[in-house]
């Protein structure tokens, strides 16, 4: 059974890097994995140490992290194509992953990379 959840797990992992932009419920990806949501949630936690939204919310703020630093849009719109419909919700998330703002994040890697000419 475990081979068979990591099998159902991997559908919600797929499904999260395809859908991360999207509105994406609990319901839809326990449903994708054709599990219960409450055992969706117990089974993804003993897989990846995250809640499924956590985990979510993760995935999207390493893309995040790759746009501040590959492309020149605004923290607005990066946070909007990553799946963030509240900007201070999403301001406030980077911050508690990385300990700064997506700005003050975006102008540290810019200098950085400029001293490293």
């Amino acid at each position: 059974a475990v081979d068979e959840n990591t099998a159902r797990l991997k559908k919600a992992l797929t499904l999260i890097r395809s859908s991360y932009h999207e509105e994406l419920t609990l319901a839809r990806m326990a449903q994708a994995c054709d599990m219960s949501p409450q055992y969706f949630c117990s089974c993804f936690r003993s897989m990846t140490k995250r809640s499924p939204m956590e985990y979510l919310n993760y995935y999207r703020l390493t893309t995040a992290v790759k746009m501040l630093v590959n492309t020149d849009e605004s923290v607005t719109q990066i946070a909007y194509a990553c799946g963030f419909n509240d900007l201070s919700y999403f301001i406030k998330q980077f911050k508690n992953e990385k300990g700064v703002s997506p700005g003050r994040f975006r102008k540290q890697r810019e200098k950085k990379s400029q001293s490293d000419i």
